[in-house]
Formats: structure tokens, C-alpha cells, sequence
């Protein structure tokens, strides 16, 4: 299948897509488009038709009461739980600027109890609280394992397991910043992505860059609509990531699927593009991301999926970039997280990882590319995580935005790269009432939800101290892109663009 935009595509280790049992699956931004026990492919149209511009309004927070403990909900409306953790059920929504007197915590002082309604008590995260007045006195609450508080939970349902704690992470050197990814071709409103990133408190963005868009034959290139692009990011304060993918028919090879993209049949043909780009683009283009997810066939041309070949493109890519520009991040492309590994359909991304660093990939890039999805499952949930009410997308690391980006740290460091920082290039929650087949579990998160899990996503990986900047997928797909699965991750005139703006950077 032909992709919609420049989105990737996960491959998803067994899942639940609906009420079909599959074994393995492909999944495009989340939806299943291919099932090993189903016939068929299930394939998505669109009529993109423009949409407001949404406008962001802050939100005054309520003066706070000083002589005793009491919050004030910045990051909302987010969550109201049963207990101190996301394993415990949802009782309700606290709105942004609602303060509440704090009435108890748990151990970790990272989860507040309060009075939520006549005769209940309610938690919150302490990542959407700011406090004031005393909470050393503070009585720490210990409340039995609850289950899920679901209305369409099955009676039999067995408690929902608060996430674990994680492995401890030597920090890393450079920065984390705050991006967006964007829809920048077909007459995307450039100004918009630019105020919106801005309006954030935002200053990355990135988009892909089809090679074949710009070199239509070997050596003539045709910069004009990108010139437009990046002079129009850059000039109004933007850091630019270009994923540079997508080679033209000329420099693929013969035993290559056109139905698809593929690589180039020689990788020197790649760096004399991404040299040249870099060389033009010095000073407005800060990064370059070396290909997207090239350990699936359906991005690697369905041809052999051969670690040591994009190692190679990876290398030459890197020696022209620098060579052109030697302060241009260069970024090693991000595998899609998987939990299969034919070596046809696709490697293992941990697995490809490691035989990346193998190879001899250490040298050839400033930081990891990742796509930490995270489905149904919230941003500091693991793997065993458990919710009845959405059981798909749970039963492999692979679906869980946590595990994803520690398990590429473990790899790095086992490999004496602790040094570098990994860039999420894409990450986010799809939300919506109406999900398209293969997207059922974007009606598990709600507008609000997709709200939380995002700030808290940013908020966690900044924490770590081993992540550089972030990209949201996707800041305009409900406006380029609306009725298409890609605008379930959008976040123009939703909830999370005013949480955005509101989050404290």
C-alpha cells in the first residue's frame, strides 16, 4: 500500500484489531493494513478539505490558598484516578485551573490525594499539580489494588498493573528541545505551522524530504519549493529537522518494488544529495535525519532488508554532511518498533539496533532516531501493563512509548554510546470517537487523554536526561488531512495544542 503522506509505518507484534484475533500484523500510523489471518488489505481514502485555523486562549490559574497543602491543575484537564498510579481507574476529569486542598500522598510524593466530589476521594499526578503550602505533614496514603473503573469492563476483570519502575540511565551530553512534525507540501499554510509552534513555546520542526521531489535526474537539482519551506521555518525562529528519504527511479536498483520506496542501488549517489542539501541549507537546517524506519520492507523497496548496506548509506551521508556543514546534527533513522523479525517483512528494531552498531555505525551519527508509539497505553506504562477495557496493544514492548526509548538506551550504552542522546522524531497518541478499521484503539483515548499523555511524554523524556528534541506527530494533519487516520494525531484546535502552551518548558 502506498502511503497517505510522509508517514511511516510500525509493524505490530500480535495484536487485537477489532474483534479479529491476528497473529502479526503491519500497522500504518496504528491502523492494521494487513492481516496474516485475515484476506485481504484494508486500505484508506481521503478528500482533504481545509479546516480553522484554531486559536489558542490561556487559561488563568486560580490563585492558590497558602496556609495549607493545596493544587492547582496546570497540564488539564487530565485524569482523575481511583489511586495513586495509571493502573487504577478513571472517577473523572480535573479541569485546568481547578484547585483542590491536597489531603493525602503516596510514597513517592508523586501522586496527590484529594476530595473529588461529595463522599470520594481522587488522585492526580503530581506532573499536573502546582503546589502550594505545606506537604511534609502530609498523611502518605496506601490504598489496596483497585480495578480498573471502567464501565465496559467484563465482571471477571483482574486489577490493572501500575507501571514499574525503570533502569537508571547515565546522562547525556547536548539538549532536549520541544518540536512538532509537520505537513509542509500541498499548499500547507507555512505561516500556521510557524505561529503554532511558536504559540507552543515550540522552536523545532520537522518534515520529510522526498530525495525524488529534488533530483529528478543525477545532478540537476530543483531547489525552489524548498528554499520556500525552509526559508519561510527558519526565518520566523524554527530549527529544522529534514528526514531526507525516498530515492528517485533513476538511482534504485533493478531488483527494487516500485510499488513502494525504496533506498538508492548506490549509496554515494544519497550522500551527493544530503552533501549538497546540507551545503544550501547551512545555518537554516540545524539536523538531518539518514532515512525512516529501514528496517521494514515497505520502506526499504522490498528489497533484502541488509543492516550492513544502510550502515554504508548511513557512513556516506554523514562524511558529506559534515563535510558541507560540520555543526548539522546528523541523525541515524529511526527503526519502527516491532516485535518481528523475519528478516523480509522486517528486523527486530532492537535487534537491528545492535547489528547497526556492529556494523560499525558508532561513528557515523550524533544521535539515535526512535518512534516511540504509544496506542492505547499511557506514556510511563511498561510492558505487563494491563486495562480490560482496552485489551489490544498491550502484549508486546513494542507498544508502549517506555519501554520503546529504554530499551534503545540499554543498546547504547551497552555499546559505550551513552554519550549521545536519542531524538524521538516521531511519537504520539491517536484520538478519536470514529476510528477508521485497524485504528479501534484511538477510541480508547480521549481528546483529554491524548492531552495528558502528551505532556507527560515531554515531560518524562526532558527527566531522563538522555533525550534531545522531540517531534510531535503531528501538529496539522486535522487541517491538511481531515477524515484520514493521520488526523486522529493531530493537534490543531484539540485539547493537547492548549496543554502544549501551558506546559511548563
Amino acid at each position: 500500500m502506498r502511503p497517505l503522506t510522509d508517514s511511516g509505518v510500525a509493524m505490530a507484534a500480535p495484536v487485537a484489531a477489532g474483534d479479529v484475533q491476528i497473529e502479526a500484523a503491519i500497522v500504518d500510523r496504528g491502523r492494521v493494513v494487513h492481516k496474516e489471518s485475515a484476506a485481504g488489505v484494508t486500505v484508506a481514502t481521503y478528500t482533504p478539505t481545509p479546516t480553522p485555523t484554531p486559536v489558542f486562549t490561556p487559561t488563568p490559574v486560580a490563585s492558590p490558598t497558602p496556609n495549607f497543602a493545596q493544587m492547582s491543575i496546570t497540564g488539564g484537564p487530565v485524569n482523575v484516578r481511583s489511586g495513586p498510579g495509571t493502573g487504577y481507574g478513571k472517577i473523572g476529569d480535573a479541569q485546568d485551573g481547578a484547585t483542590y486542598r491536597i489531603t493525602g500522598k503516596n510514597e513517592a510524593a508523586d501522586w496527590y490525594q484529594f476530595s473529588f466530589g461529595e463522599d470520594q476521594s481522587g488522585w492526580v499526578s503530581s506532573r499536573f499539580a502546582t503546589v502550594t503550602g505545606p506537604t511534609e505533614a502530609l498523611a502518605i496514603v496506601k490504598p489496596a489494588p483497585a480495578p480498573v473503573a471502567a464501565a465496559a469492563a467484563p465482571a471477571a476483570s483482574q486489577p490493572a498493573a501500575a507501571p514499574a519502575a525503570g533502569p537508571s540511565f547515565p546522562p547525556a551530553g547536548g539538549y532536549f528541545g520541544y518540536g512538532t512534525q509537520a505537513q509542509v507540501y500541498g499548499g500547507a499554510d507555512l505561516g500556521y505551522i510557524a505561529n503554532a509552534n511558536r504559540s507552543m513555546g515550540f522552536n523545532w520542526v520537522k518534515f520529510q524530504t522526498p530525495w525524488k521531489d529534488f533530483e529528478g535526474t543525477k545532478g540537476s537539482y530543483g531547489w525552489g519549493g524548498m528554499d520556500t519551506i525552509v526559508n519561510s521555518l527558519a526565518g520566523a525562529g524554527q530549527n529544522i529537522l529534514a528526514s531526507i528519504v525516498k530515492a528517485p527511479d533513476w538511482a534504485r536498483p533493478s531488483n527494487t518494488d516500485r510499488g513502494v520506496e525504496g533506498p538508492p542501488a548506490n549509496p554515494q549517489d544519497y550522500a551527493n544529495f544530503v552533501g549538497a542539501f546540507a551545503g544550501r541549507y547551512k545555518g537554516k537546517v540545524k539536523a538531518i535525519e539518514v532515512w525512516n524506519e529501514q528496517n521494514l520492507w515497505y520502506e526499504w523497496g522490498h528489497e533484502p532488508l541488509d543492516v550492513g548496506r544502510y550502515v554504508d548509506l548511513l557512513c556516506k551521508a554523514y562524511s558529506a554532511i559534515k563535510a558541507a556543514d560540520p555543526g548539522m546534527v546528523v541523525v541515524a533513522g529511526a527503526p519502527t518498533p516491532t516485535g518481528v523479525n523475519d528478516g523480509s517483512t522486517a528486523i527486530d528494531d532492537i535487534v537491528y539496533l545492535q547489528r547497526m552498531y556492529a556494523a560499525g555505525a558508532k561513528n557515523c551519527f550524533d544521535a539515535i532516531g526512535a518512534h516511540p508509539s504509544g496506542y492505547n497505553n499511557p506514556p510511563d506504562a511498561k510492558f505487563g501493563y494491563s486495562n480490560p477495557a482496552e485489551p489490544s496493544f498491550k502484549n508486546h514492548p513494542s507498544f508502549f512509548f517506555r519501554d520503546t526509548m529504554e530499551r534503545y538506551r540499554q543498546v547504547m550504552v551497552a555499546n559505550g554510546d551513552a554519550g549521545k542522546r536519542i531524538w524521538p522524531t516521531e511519537f504520539g497518541w491517536a484520538s478519536t470517537g470514529s476510528p477508521l478499521p485497524g485504528y479501534e484503539y484511538a477510541r480508547d483515548v480521549t481528546a483529554e487523554e491524548q492531552a495528558q499523555y502528551i505532556v507527560q511524554a515531554y515531560q518524562l523524556a526532558k527527566n531522563w536526561g538522555w533525550v534531545g528534541p522531540m517531534f510531535l506527530w503531528n501538529l496539522n494533519f486535522g487541517i491538511t488531512n481531515p477524515g484520514t487516520e493521520l488526523a486522529a494525531f493531530g493537534i490543531a484546535g484539540r485539547p493537547a495544542f492548549d496543554a502544549l502552551a501551558r506546559m511548563a518548558k
